[in-house]
């Protein structure tokens, strides 16, 4: 076997890896899900149980946060990426390092459809045949 094809075949098995793990949590975790349900009537398990649910809460409202956060650094990203010439800009930047572009506002040749920059005075979008602001 080559080299490459050594790496491939790593890959692809740390793929399958990856599969049955969260094939392994899913059973794990609907097993739990039964066992909870079973526990819950007998009340020597009731503070476990209780204490489950608990953590349950508390996951949520982590991956609550977690969304929030992830919407927040995905909308300031935005705001300091080019239309232009999609360069990254630092905080605080009102044009952009790369081709002088006002950040924040794209251009009319801009196709808010499928991202695609157009040539100006096109009226559609040569990519997807959206209607281009004018």
């Amino acid at each position: 076997m080559t080299l490459n094809e050594t790496k491939i075949k790593s890959e692809e098995t740390a793929g399958k890896i990856t599969e049955y793990e969260k094939a392994a949590f899913a059973l794990y975790a609907e097993l739990g899900q039964k066992m909870l349900e079973l526990i819950t009537a007998d009340s020597e398990y009731a503070p476990l149980a209780d204490k489950i649910r608990e953590t349950d809460g508390q996951l949520e409202e982590l991956r609550r946060e977690l969304s929030e956060l992830e919407q927040s650094y995905k909308s300031q990203l935005t705001a300091l990426t080019c239309f232009s010439c999609k360069m990254v800009n630092p905080e605080g930047s009102r044009f952009c390092e790369g081709c002088g572009a006002k950040l924040g506002e794209p251009p009319k040749e801009y196709c808010r459809a499928c991202s695609t920059m157009n040539n100006p005075g096109q009226k559609f979008c040569g990519e997807c045949g959206a209607k281009l602001e004018v």
